[in-house]
């Protein structure tokens, strides 16, 4: 068989198997893998560094993309719509638009199907999820500013890791504050800041899906006067979590309880009226006593070392030995080939928060250094947040 037929049913085979893994979450994961590894395979490393020396310029495409309204007027029914058309819908300039979506259609988010003529890919369709919109504004605007900003900060420190409070955020910002407060002095970049976070956890697996929830959690609780909250979710945001917890165990007795600051419970419009809604930072002291379980989503990589001490000896304290968990939800790292996705994301806390993704047995550090007890890491996988449970060390 000569070479250009092998790589034509080898471009037949992927196709096939690219229908054959839609539904099946772990073998797609696995094809993806197979797949980046030959393109780093087949790229030269010259290639590779353009690509990456112009990701910048496509990532400002889509950014203006999403600000003209763009996608927005693509994904208006499923008619093909020339440049004049989306001019017209956008109020934009018919030239610009063509410019701008040049390389959208050299990446496939946007279908080309004429002369100036487009139609939504499926990229471009997905950025009508409010949550990846929100998602994108705010890496774009915030993160890759801080990112960008990165290697001029850590020269100033001679490259020390930093550990706050004025990180690369606050150089970047000209702030003296943290993220978080300073995200609250601008409501638009808040929500998508929250809205991100949302999208990141929907689709995802949840966290009782991979820990055995009956046998750990329901069997054993004792929900009375002196015991009567189950779960706890600390700084839980507009509470996606808790409120699919309620979903999946509609029927389970024990109060739940969402926690956040003020300015997030003021801002929640949706929320199960069973759930508790209580105004809390995590700082002080944690008001809910000897409850079945507190649950911490992607809590502690925002933070580092001294600063998670902080905030989980508020929860240790109100811990009932032999009876209360903690269960935290966030990545855990192998100590060596690490997947690329968290390892960005690693350091995209150390650029925003002064913060980190940890290794196993980084976590095992920093939780035995506030008393706990780890119970067991549950995972499915290095390319998945796992969950850490904990017990008060007696």
């Amino acid at each position: 068989m000569s070479l250009q037929a092998r790589i034509d049913a080898l471009e037949k085979e992927l196709q096939a198997l690219s229908k054959d893994v839609a539904k099946d979450g772990q073998a797609r994961q696995k094809l993806l893998t197979v797949t980046q590894q030959a393109t780093a395979m087949l790229e030269t490393p010259p290639e590779t560094i353009w690509k990456l020396l112009f990701q910048p310029h496509l990532n400002a495409t889509i950014r203006t993309a999403i600000e003209m309204g763009l996608f927005h007027a693509l994904n208006k029914g499923e008619s093909a719509k020339t440049a004049a058309e989306l001019a017209s819908i956008t109020g934009s300039d018919k030239l610009l638009i063509v410019r701008i979506l040049r390389p959208l259609t050299a990446t496939h988010m946007v279908i080309e199907t004429d002369h100036e003529t487009y139609v939504a890919g499926p990229v471009s369709q997905a950025f009508a999820i409010p949550a990846l919109v929100g998602g994108f504004k705010f890496m774009h605007d915030e993160g890759a500013l801080c990112c960008t900003k990165m290697p001029e900060f850590l020269v100033q420190t001679g490259y020390k890791n930093p550990e706050g409070p004025m990180g690369v955020f606050q150089h970047a910002e000209n702030t003296r504050l943290q993220l978080f407060p300073w995200l609250m002095q601008y409501p638009a970049k808040l929500t998508s800041f929250l809205t991100m976070l949302e999208g990141w956890r929907a689709g995802r697996t949840e966290w009782f899906e991979i820990f055995p929830t009956a046998k750990l959690l329901f069997e054993g609780a004792k929900i009375d006067t002196e015991h009567p909250t189950l779960l706890v979710d600390v700084a839980g945001g507009y509470g996606y979590d808790i409120q699919t917890f309620k979903d999946r165990f509609p029927s389970q007795t024990g109060r739940l309880v969402l926690q956040d600051l003020p300015s997030v419970i003021d801002d929640i419009k949706e929320l199960h009226p069973d759930i508790v809604r209580m105004k809390y930072d995590f700082f002080t002291e944690q008001p809910i006593k000897g409850a079945r379980a507190y649950y911490f989503r992607s809590i502690c990589h925002d933070w580092p070392d001294a600063k998670c001490r902080e905030i989980l000896s508020n929860t240790v304290a109100a811990m009932t030995p032999g009876y209360s968990k903690i269960l935290i939800n966030d990545w855990v790292l192998p100590d060596t080939g690490s997947p690329l996705l968290p390892a960005l994301l690693d350091i995209q806390m150390l650029a925003m928060l002064s913060g980190m993704e940890r290794t196993q047995t980084q976590w095992k550090q920093l939780l035995e250094s506030v008393g706990l007890e780890i119970v067991k890491f549950h995972t499915i996988g290095k390319e998945i947040e796992g969950l850490i449970e904990a017990v008060r060390r007696t």
